[in-house]
This record gives C-alpha cells, structure tokens and sequence, in this order.
C-alpha cells in the first residue's frame, strides 16, 4: 500500500507561482493519497486568499494562517500540526524545488527515514543564481561536512521527505525558527541514528522576486551552528 504524503508548503508573498506550484504537486502526487498544507504569514500581496480559494476547489488542501512573518522552522512546525500523512514533505512554494522530484524522493524514503533533494552530489545543480550566492552554499556546506565528518553533502537544502516517526521524535528537539533550522534537524536527525540519504535535485532560483535569505539571515546561521555544535542551543 502506497503511503499517505502531507506536503508543506509555507508562503509569503508568492502570488505569482503559488497557483502554479500548486498545480505541480498535485500533478506530481497523482498516483498518491495525498494532502497540502499551504502555511501562509499574513502574506500582504494576498497570497493567503489565493491559497483559501485553492483550498474552496481542492479538498486535498488545507490553509494555516499565521499573523505574521514568523520563520521558516515554525511554519513547518506548525503546518505538521495539521498533516495526517505517513510522509512529511518539505518543499519550497517559489518553483525553487520542482515537484517533479517528488516521486523519486518519495520512493527513496521506503529505504530511509529523511531523503534530501540535494544540490551538491553527482547530478544535481543550481540554476539562475549569482555567484556569490552559489560559492555560499558550496563553501558553507563543505565546512559543515568536514566538521561534521557526515557524507552529507547538502545540509541547508529545504527540499526533503521524512517518514512521520522520524519527524516526530526529532522535531521536538528543533530550537531554530529561520532558515537555520534545515541544519539544525538534519544534525539532530543524525545523532538520533535515523538513517539519511540525497537524490540529486536541480535548484532553480527564484521564479518570481528577491530572495528572501538576507546578510542578517547568513548571520544568525553562523550563529546557530556554533551554538548547535557546542551544545548550546
């Protein structure tokens, strides 16, 4: 029997590809039971509205308001609140992460209990991002897997599975809230003994917009690894 897949899709301001994106999931899930959890921060550009209309004409999704901007983490924290499904997706809703993996991903996870769609191994890539941006990622993430001594090659990718046990025993031992929570419950999976692995994915910046990773963000992440390495956080 096929499992039941909860995808997770937090947003703000995304009214250009939430529809979209949408569309790829439910496209991509065909040959699955499946549900959407659309986590929306009080987006100001109305992208909650759009999501509530999604939810009038598919059954399959459900809407979480938010009063405001309150950080990567929570959102999947609190979008999970509401998923029923044997498998936890975490996905991005700006067309960053196509859907299309989700199926390879999903399959993988029979085997593990979170598979990462990665960046940085043999076949993956990025696409339409600047230089620097990219040198970020394959330097942060190189100085995370020889710290580490982990073969992971992408920490801070968004874009995973996890079998709902695994979800459920690590989550609550999560502290961070922003962007810095990929690497916090990916390093916390770890050293819980849950098993990982990567597919190789292609990351497409951002369809529509700026990113929304700033300096402070780059910031506050090297303060939580430092934190979350020694114990601290």
């Amino acid at each position: 029997m096929k499992p039941l897949v909860s995808v997770i899709a937090p947003i703000y301001n995304e009214k250009k590809t939430l529809e979209i994106n949408i569309e790829k999931i439910r496209n991509a899930l065909t040959d699955y039971s499946h549900e959407i959890i659309i986590v929306d921060d009080n987006s100001p550009d109305g992208s909650g509205e759009i999501a509530d209309n999604l939810a009038e004409q598919y059954n399959e999704i459900k809407v979480l308001h938010r009063p405001t901007k309150l950080g990567l983490g929570t959102a999947y924290k609190d979008g999970f609140c509401l998923t029923i499904g044997d498998l936890i997706v975490s996905i991005d809703s700006d067309l960053s992460h196509d859907p299309d993996y989700l199926p390879a991903l999903i399959a993988k996870s029979s085997d593990y209990d979170i598979v990462i769609g990665s960046r940085l191994i043999t076949g993956g890539k990025i696409v339409g991002r600047d230089f620097t941006r990219d040198f970020l990622s394959y330097f942060t993430n190189l100085v995370i897997r020889k710290l580490l001594r982990r073969r992971i090659y992408d920490w801070t990718s968004g874009y995973r599975v996890y079998r709902r046990t695994a979800w459920e025993a690590v989550m609550p031992q999560v502290h961070c809230d922003k962007w810095d929570f990929q690497f916090e419950s990916l390093h916390k999976a770890l050293k819980m003994k849950q098993s990982v692995t990567e597919i190789p994915i292609t990351f497409y910046e951002r369809a529509d917009g700026n990113s929304k990773f700033t300096t402070s963000d780059a910031l506050g992440f090297i303060d939580s690894f430092v934190r979350i390495i020694l114990g601290l956080k």
